[in-house]
């Protein structure tokens, strides 16, 4: 399966970082566990950019072999940045693995990649601010509030 090249692509990786969200701006960032399937339909309407380590080789391998993604494999890293058409990032977290300080191993045995497991998360990030959106919901509460009380008045004939 070939995904499209749209412009505004899913951003795939295994870790983030702060210099990943620098090119958006103000905005409200929400995080959803997602399925598979989720995520095959998400990359075949935008499309996918794949972020990785060249020594994440085989962790992609045994995500494209256990769930059927078809991402691409880079040679080398691609350095991601949000940014007004890339919105979105689907961090894939490997459960299982030994880490030093948090960051996966350059390599492991064959049988420590037995133990893998992956989980996927989408980042997605808002042009509004959280503080905007809770303004306007706010407000849009106290005119269905005066419409309710409207519409249930009583007549004092």
């Amino acid at each position: 399966m070939s995904y499209p090249q749209t412009g505004s692509e899913v951003f795939v990786s295994f870790s983030l970082s702060n210099t990943m969200f620098s090119g958006i701006g103000k905005g409200t960032i929400t995080r959803e566990d997602v399925s598979v399937d989720y995520l095959k339909n998400l990359f075949a309407k935008y499309g996918v950019i794949v972020s990785a380590k060249p020594e994440q080789r085989r962790l992609l391998e045994l995500v494209n072999t256990g769930y059927d993604l078809h991402l691409e494999i880079p040679e080398k890293l691609k350095l991601i940045q949000l940014s007004e058409k890339h919105r979105r990032i689907v961090l894939v977290s490997v459960q299982g693995l030994k880490r030093v300080n948090g960051s996966l191993l350059p390599s492991y045995t064959e049988e420590e990649f037995g133990e893998a497991t992956f989980s996927f998360v989408k980042y997605y990030v808002q042009t509004r601010h959280y503080d905007e959106l809770v303004a306007e919901n706010e407000k849009l509460r106290r005119e269905l509030d005066m419409e309710i009380a409207w519409r249930n008045r009583v007549s004092e004939i």
